[in-house]
């Protein structure tokens, strides 16, 4: 299908596109697995209310349709991980949104965030032109009056370690894909994050938000486009609307990512500054300074 033809409507469906899947040889599974246990920069979370990030991927208009505004009606805001030569295309997940729409979420308060420019698996292509992809989207996000973006998430989740190792100089960030299994500790430079997809998915997020409750900490969550016919890695803007009431009624803090990592930096800061002044007690539900084993095991 040429470009002419992928600008000029909407009206297609997932099936009309080659949808490209990364490597699932036993190598490649493996590489997966080893590379979250590389180049590690453990943040131990420590808060007395839940946080949850609400993380949209690539840039589907549908986002800018449907799940922004529905954000916005409770006052919260989300991170779109932007690889902007997607704009005003049209694949898998639909229409793409516009630059200009682009820069009305930014103006919003939306957070946006780098996903490469073309949409690369870091494992297919050189590090230099990894870099360079990111830095064309850099560019791109200048000429729209963007800010840097202090966030990085790897299309498709693919990572090795030496994009790992580089990218973590250039971002504070760095989200993977891979679901949260430590509620209290966070790999920056490779971020858990959970699922929020229509179907088989859709039970297990809301077990994750549920968990909060009890055990306050920092929840990343990720989708695409939200539609009523999502493609297999959205939701429908129903299932979306049920997220939001779920994060509401735990009493979550809903932030971008870059903001809701400076909330848990500065309350772990607040909590290290207490604990040298020797002060004893619970200060925070979920938290005693007498006893604060952070496990740090990110899998």
């Amino acid at each position: 299908m040429n470009s002419a033809a992928i600008n000029s409507t909407n009206n297609f469906q997932a099936s009309d596109f080659n949808i490209y899947n990364p490597s699932q040889s036993l190598r490649a599974k493996l590489d997966r697995r080893l590379v979250r246990y590389r180049k590690r920069e453990v943040l131990n979370i420590r808060t007395e209310k839940p946080i949850v990030s609400f993380s949209f991927d690539d840039c589907p208009q549908s986002v800018f349709l449907n799940a922004l505004p529905a954000m916005e009606e409770r006052n919260w805001r989300g991170t779109i991980y932007a690889a902007m030569g997607l704009c005003e295309t049209t694949n898998h997940l639909g229409r793409h949104m516009s630059r200009t729409e682009m820069q009305h979420a930014h103006q919003a308060g939306h957070e946006i965030a780098d996903h490469t420019y073309s949409h690369l698996d870091a494992n297919q292509v050189s590090l230099d032109e990894f870099q360079r992809d990111i830095d064309k989207n850099k560019a791109a996000f200048q000429a729209l009056g963007l800010p840097p973006a202090r966030s990085f998430a790897y299309p498709y989740g693919e990572v090795n370690f030496a994009a790992k190792s580089v990218l973590s100089e250039r971002f504070d960030l760095l989200r993977g894909i891979h679901s949260p299994k430590q509620t209290h500790a966070l790999d920056l430079n490779q971020a858990a994050s959970q699922r929020l997809y229509s179907g088989a998915d859709f039970v297990a997020c809301r077990q994750a938000i549920r968990a909060l409750k009890s055990k306050p900490s920092w929840l990343i969550l990720f989708t695409h486009d939200v539609r009523k016919s999502p493609s297999e890695f959205g939701c429908t803007p129903k299932d979306f609307q049920a997220i939001l009431d779920d994060v509401e009624a735990i009493g979550a803090e809903v932030l971008p990512v870059s903001e809701a990592l400076d909330a848990v930096e500065s309350h772990n800061a607040f909590a290290e500054n207490l604990k040298s002044k020797n002060f004893k007690g619970e200060y925070f539900k979920g938290d005693t300074l007498q006893d604060n084993k952070w496990q740090e095991d990110q899998s």
